[in-house]
């Protein structure tokens, strides 16, 4: 439907960029099920699963198993995880490393079935706490348990400025050594590229462990360089962690360019020359456009917005028979129109950064991935109204607007106070056309006038399209109740229900 200048069906076969997307799975299509190293793991095959008592202890006070919606012609499983965020579980490699194949133990590993791929999405920034990992973190780390963890509540980020300062001076060397070899590097995003051998190490080699590990496939984001591997002694004891010692290499930025990206890894290797953390990529979106904070506060460089390289960010890679799209947070709001009102004529990707959305539908996208880490308290009023009634411009628009083919959105939220930024959210899966038991955000009962958007009356209410939704702290009732359990929630608050969010997942059986 609508599809502008730009067929609806992205053809695999148009040249290089469909040969650069075509990931194929082993399943086939037509027989269902699957076959090989594309199935979850028989897990007495899995290396170094933490014990069950382990994964226990680490999970928070407030935490549920995952709920989700089984179909028995479903073709791929997939879950969303919404992790609450912990300093904690960055003291050391290894401590992030379990912690996450306790989340992929805890949620993921009770739905796999041996005749079912499994996709696991975790949240947007998920990669990023590992700044304070080690020696390097321990003053932030520190921090978090103090006052100074949020001075002002979280009315103005005074915590997070201190942390970012106290890393820029854990991470002088490695900020002299990139400044030298990239002359003029912004200052807000420097301790971003400092750490570009911490990223590789915790995050991006801790999912790509998991995927192959447990025969699924894995979505997680982070902010970072393109990195190369290196065993230059000199280099080593240029850019390497030196907590670490002996290494035998170490992981370097080829470029100044650090973006907010959402990468894919597969259950097999695919590239066995590229470093560690990458033989098993399958595909890596970079985020446009970008949030005020992160082009303020952070100075990322955003993803690609014109030419073939938007196209190809945007299309995404196929997998399991479904092209999966990535629209990481603000890209999931992006339409350049209301809700059922294109304008004729309209073309979907001439400014991608205001019609992410529709280009993707363009492009032959039909499950969107929308890794979310929404900075601040979610039960509140701002510039659109009530948040979680906007956030149905995302979730729910996706499979309900009538001018795209939308058929899935996958949205995992990460909550839990980072210092004194708010992370909070309820995860969804919704599905067009379903029929599912009617489902609502808190809150999304009322529509308040000269408060709400008009335009977004079409939201409000009880919706069939959740296939999953998790629960928020408590229970739907009054906005101006569910306010005060947000400022309850908040940085600095001090109330007993300070910092205390859901860790969860939810899941939904995907049918072609």
């Amino acid at each position: 439907m609508g599809i502008g200048t730009l067929d609806r069906v992205w053809p695999l076969a148009m040249g290089t960029i469909g040969l650069a997307l075509a990931i194929v799975g082993c399943s086939d299509p037509k027989a269902g099920g699957c076959a090989g190293e594309h199935c979850p793991r028989a897990l007495g095959a899995v290396p170094d699963r933490p014990p069950a008592q382990i994964c226990a202890a680490l999970r928070p006070p407030r935490w549920q198993a995952a709920t989700g919606l089984p179909d028995a012609n479903g073709r791929l499983r997939v879950v969303g995880i919404q992790f609450k965020q912990d300093v904690r579980h960055v003291v050391s490699y290894d401590s992030y490393r379990t912690k996450m194949r306790c989340l992929v133990e805890d949620h993921a590993v009770p739905l796999m079935q041996p005749d079912r791929p499994m996709l696991v999405v975790f949240n947007e920034d998920i990669g990023l706490m590992t700044l304070a990992t080690g020696s390097r973190g321990a003053p932030v780390r520190s921090q978090a348990a103090t006052p100074l963890r949020a001075p002002l509540g979280d009315a103005a980020p005074l915590g997070i400025a201190g942390a970012l300062g106290l890393l820029n001076a854990a991470y002088a060397p490695q900020i002299a050594a990139y400044q030298a070899l990239f002359p003029g590097v912004d200052p807000r995003k420097q301790v971003l590229l400092a750490a570009t051998d911490t990223f590789a190490r915790a995050y991006a080699q801790t999912f790509s462990d998991i995927a192959r590990d447990y025969g699924i496939y894995v979505v997680a984001s982070n902010n970072q360089a393109p990195y190369r591997a290196s065993r230059d002694p000199r280099e080593i004891a240029l850019f390497g962690d030196p907590d670490l010692g002996s290494v035998e290499e170490v992981y370097i930025a080829t470029a100044a360019v650090v973006t907010n990206q959402t990468a894919v890894w597969g259950p097999i290797d695919v590239h066995p020359d590229a470093p560690a953390g990458e033989t098993n990529l399958l595909f890596r979106n970079h985020k446009v456009p970008l949030t005020d904070i992160e082009l303020t506060v952070l100075a990322l460089d955003e993803g690609p917005a014109e030419g073939e390289a938007a196209l190809v960010n945007a299309a995404g890679v196929e997998i399991e028979g479904f092209r999966m799209g990535f629209a990481t947070s603000l890209p999931a709001f992006q339409w350049g129109y209301d809700f059922g009102q294109r304008p004729a004529n309209f073309q979907p990707c001439a400014d991608i950064r205001a019609s992410y959305m529709p280009c993707m539908d363009a492009l032959g996208v039909d499950v969107v991935i929308q890794a979310e880490a929404n900075p601040g308290r979610w039960a509140t009023e701002q510039a659109g109204g009530w948040q979680p009634l906007e956030w149905m411009a995302s979730t729910w628009r996706t499979v309900a607007e009538p001018t795209v083919g939308f058929r899935y959105n996958v949205t995992p939220h990460m909550v839990g106070n980072l210092l004194d930024l708010v992370f909070d959210g309820q995860s969804a899966i919704t599905m067009r056309g379903a029929h599912a038991p009617s489902r609502h955000y808190v809150g999304n009962l009322e529509f308040v006038d000269g408060v709400d958007v008009e335009a977004y009356r079409v939201f409000q209410g009880e919706k069939t399209e959740f296939l999953a939704l998790a629960p928020w702290v408590t229970p739907d009732g009054p906005r101006a109740g569910l306010r005060a359990t947000a400022a309850r929630l908040a940085s600095g608050s001090g109330d007993a229900l300070e910092n205390d969010y859901l860790e969860t997942a939810v899941w939904a059986d995907f049918t072609r």
